[in-house]
C-alpha cells in the first residue's frame, strides 16, 4: 500500500469513527436495478438463441462469461460499501482501509475481464454479417487486440504490488509497488474507452455498404450505435478515475467511480445482446413484422445456382389463406442436409422483400453457414416454420423436385 507524503497526513482532520461523514447508501440499490435488468436480458437472449433460433454460438458462451464476471463485478462494488467506500479515508480504520483495497483490487481485475469478454463477443457476432474480406480481418486484428490488451492489463494490476498482499496491507521490509499506481488505472480506462469506440464503429462502413433500402440500413446502424452507452459509461468512469486518483481521499471518491464501473459492464453486455431479441418481438408481436416491411410475400432465402448473391424464389403455397389478410412468413431454420441434421441458422425471419433483395443481416446469418438452395432434391428433410397469430413447426416434410421451398 502507497501511503500518503506526511504533509498530507498533517493536513487530514481529526478522525470521527463513530458517526462519519457518509455519501448517501445508493449505491446497492443502482448496482442491484443494473444486475436485474441484464440478467433478464441475457436470459432472453439464451431463449432466442437456443429455443427459437436453435442457433447457440461462441458469442453466445462468450456473453454468460461475461455476465458472470459482470456479476462479480457488482458484488464487489455492493461489498465495498459497509466497507468503508463513501466514508473519508481519514474516518477509516485500519482494518476498514485493508478491505475497501481489497474489493478495490478484486473490483479492478473482474472489470478487465467483464468488458473484455463483452466486446469479443460481439466481435463475433459480427462475423455473422462479414462480407467481405477486408473486415474480417479488421475483426480478427481487432479480437488479437483485445486478447492482447486483457491479458497485459490483468497482470499489471495482479501484480502492481509485490507480494500481491501488500496491495492491501501496510508497507513491509522487502515490498516493492509500482510507483505510478495512479496514472497506470489511468491508462487501463484510456486504453478501454479506445477498444470501446473502436469495437463499436467498426462494422459501420461494411453496414453501410450494404444493399439495402436506406431506411433499412439507418436503422440497422442506429442498432449498432445503442453501443454508444458503453462508452459514454467508460467516458464517465474515466473522469471519476482521475478524481479518484489525484486526491489521497480515495475510498470518498471510489463510490461513483464503482457506480459507473458497474453500470459500463451491465451496459455493455446488455447493447451486445438487443439485437438478439428480435425474433422474439416478432413471435410476440407479430405486427411488429409487418411494420418492419414483412409482406405475405416474404419466401426463405436461397442462393441463385449460377452464381452471385441471394436470391428470392416465391413458394406456391406463401400466399396466405383467408383473404391475406394475416401476416405469413415462411423460412428455414436448417441448411439442408441428406441426413436430415443441417447446421442451424439464424431466423431469416422479414426484412426479405420480393423484388427489392433486403436481408436483415442481424438476424439471417450464423457464423460458418450458408443459405440453403432452393428447390431442394428429392428426399431433402425441410425444417420450415410458418408465423402467423401462433408459430407452428413442421419438421421431417419430404419434398420432391417439383416443390419450392
Amino acid at each position: 500500500m502507497l501511503l500518503p507524503p506526511l504533509e498530507i497526513l498533517l493536513s487530514w482532520p481529526e478522525p470521527n469513527y463513530e458517526n462519519p461523514d457518509r455519501q448517501a447508501y445508493f449505491m446497492t440499490p443502482l448496482t442491484i436495478v443494473m444486475m436485474v435488468i441484464c440478467a433478464i436480458v441475457v436470459l432472453l437472449r439464451l431463449y432466442v438463441r437456443a429455443f427459437i433460433l436453435k442457433a447457440f454460438k461462441a458469442d453466445d458462451w462468450l456473453i454468460i462469461a461475461a455476465t458472470i464476471t459482470a456479476m462479480a463485478v457488482s458484488i464487489t462494488c455492493i461489498l465495498s460499501e459497509p466497507a468503508g467506500v463513501g466514508i473519508h479515508i481519514w474516518d477509516l480504520r485500519q482494518e476498514q482501509v485493508k478491505m475497501v483495497r481489497i474489493w478495490s483490487f478484486a473490483t479492478q481485475l473482474t472489470f478487465t475481464w467483464a468488458v473484455s469478454l463483452t466486446k469479443l463477443s460481439i466481435l463475433l457476432f459480427y462475423l455473422r454479417f462479414c462480407t467481405t474480406r477486408a473486415f474480417k480481418i479488421s475483426i480478427y486484428c481487432t479480437m488479437a487486440f483485445l486478447v492482447a490488451w486483457t491479458i497485459n492489463w490483468t497482470f499489471l494490476v495482479t501484480f502492481q504490488c509485490v507480494p500481491v498482499e501488500a496491495y492491501w496491507r501496510l508497507p513491509k521490509s522487502g515490498d516493492h509497488c509500482i510507483p505510478l499506481q495512479n496514472e497506470m488505472h489511468l491508462l487501463h480506462g484510456s486504453t478501454n474507452l479506445v477498444t470501446d469506440i473502436l469495437v463499436l464503429l467498426l462494422p459501420v462502413p461494411t453496414v453501410w455498404s450494404l444493399q439495402m433500402p436506406m431506411r433499412q440500413k439507418l436503422t440497422l446502424i442506429g442498432v449498432f450505435t445503442l453501443g454508444i452507452i458503453a462508452p459514454l459509461s467508460a467516458i464517465l468512469r474515466l473522469i471519476y478515475i482521475e478524481k479518484a486518483t489525484v486526491s489521497w481521499d480515495q475510498s470518498w471518491w471510489c463510490l461513483e467511480l464503482w457506480i459507473y464501473t458497474s453500470l459500463e459492464t451491465h451496459v455493455g453486455i446488455v447493447c451486445a445482446s438487443i439485437p438478439s431479441l428480435k425474433p422474439l418481438a416478432i413471435k410476440i408481436f407479430p405486427r411488429f413484422a409487418s411494420s418492419q416491411g414483412y409482406t405475405e410475400n416474404l419466401t426463405p432465402m436461397g442462393v441463385n445456382s449460377s452464381g452471385g448473391g441471394p436470391s428470392l424464389r416465391r413458394p406456391s403455397h406463401s400466399r396466405a389463406q383467408g383473404g391475406g389478410s394475416r401476416v405469413r412468413s415462411l423460412y428455414p431454420l436448417s441448411v439442408i442436409a441428406k441426413d436430415g441434421r443441417g447446421e442451424s441458422q439464424e431466423s431469416i425471419v422479414g426484412n426479405i422483400v420480393v423484388g427489392r433483395g433486403s436481408l436483415d443481416p442481424i438476424t439471417s446469418f450464423s457464423s460458418g453457414s450458408t443459405p440453403p438452395r432452393v428447390p431442394p432434391k428429392e428426399g431433402t428433410i425441410v425444417k420450415t416454420t410458418e408465423i402467423t397469430g401462433n408459430v407452428t413447426m413442421w419438421e421431417g416434410k419430404k419434398y420432391g423436385d417439383d416443390r419450392n421451398v
